[in-house]
């Protein structure tokens, strides 16, 4: 359960991780690849950002030369949420439910819940009745491993944060799960169970979806990835809340951070690129952002 936790915590950024605008922003060839230095502005040391992809099949997880270099030359690993600190773990069930004690009976209509428990029992191999009261947002996570095409995943922030600890590096969070939920629940909860229900009457093309989105990750495609994921309404609607604003505060803390420790940035990959995304909005700062190569 505990493995099953880490990943709903972890799902805000996988909501997020393909998503990324380019309008007004130019990128070249070299610019497709996950990995990028950050100095100048003052720095003593160069900081990182890294765009994780947060499930994939372990087969397909690696960590380049570059990547392990960048890692060791930091002293500090920040990811989205710090999933080392116990308050982000334990009680965490109570901020994915959903408020006012509202049920998935109360917002679904008798057919659509009973399409979604046969769902669960038949697919998923679970029972509904123990995420009644859970956000529908938060369900979607437990579809992905059923998009894959192998039987053994992984996440990559987990497999970051054990090499973090095992070199002893301080890890921070950048939010905490309490503030992660508090987004989602600006998105209406009829809002989510739609777009919930729409996601298994047509599971089939949502996982030639998510196929294709997780190609274009692993070649580190940025500007794929930005098709693939520009033409959905729902992501769009919610952009402003679920990145620009997010990635406006982060640049903030990054500020305080960056001239007192060497920092390894790794949140989901739609964070990087476009005009409103971490690369950009710290060039506008003064900060020079260098790609490195970052392949097997």
């Amino acid at each position: 359960m505990k493995k099953s936790l880490l990943f709903l915590l972890s799902f805000l950024g996988l909501f997020t991780s393909g998503f990324a605008q380019t309008n007004a922003v130019s990128y070249q060839k070299n610019d497709n690849t996950l990995l990028w230095e950050v100095s100048g502005n003052g720095l003593a040391n160069p900081s990182y950002l890294f765009g994780t992809f947060h499930l994939m099949c372990k087969d397909d997880m690696f960590f380049s030369k570059n990547f392990t270099n960048a890692l060791s030359n930091a002293n500090t690993l920040v990811m989205e949420i710090d999933l080392s600190d116990a308050k982000n773990t334990f009680g965490a069930m109570e901020f994915l439910k959903m408020k006012n004690d509202t049920t998935l009976k109360k917002i679904l209509s008798q057919n659509e819940y009973n399409r979604l428990t046969s769902f669960f029992k038949d697919s998923l191999k679970m029972s509904l009745s123990f995420f009644e009261n859970m956000k529908p947002v938060f369900l979607q996570a437990l579809f992905y491993p059923k998009m894959m095409s192998c039987k053994q995943s992984g996440s990559l922030e987990e497999a970051i944060m054990a090499q973090a600890k095992k070199a002893n590096k301080q890890i921070k969070g950048l939010e905490t799960i309490e503030l992660q939920s508090a987004l989602l629940d600006n998105i209406s909860y009829t809002e989510q169970a739609k777009t919930l229900m729409e996601l298994i009457d047509d599971f089939k093309n949502q996982k030639l979806n998510f196929e294709q989105l997780l190609m274009s990750y692993k070649s580190q495609n940025a500007m794929e990835m930005s098709k693939l994921i520009e033409s959905d309404p729902e992501l769009k609607n919610q952009k402003p809340e679920l990145l620009d604003n997010r990635n406006i505060n982060w640049v903030k803390q990054f500020e305080m951070l960056m001239p007192n420790a060497s920092l390894f940035v790794a949140v989901g990959a739609g964070h990087l690129f476009g005009e409103m995304g971490l690369i950009q909005l710290l060039r506008e700062k003064g900060y020079q952002l260098k790609p490195i190569e970052n392949k097997n």
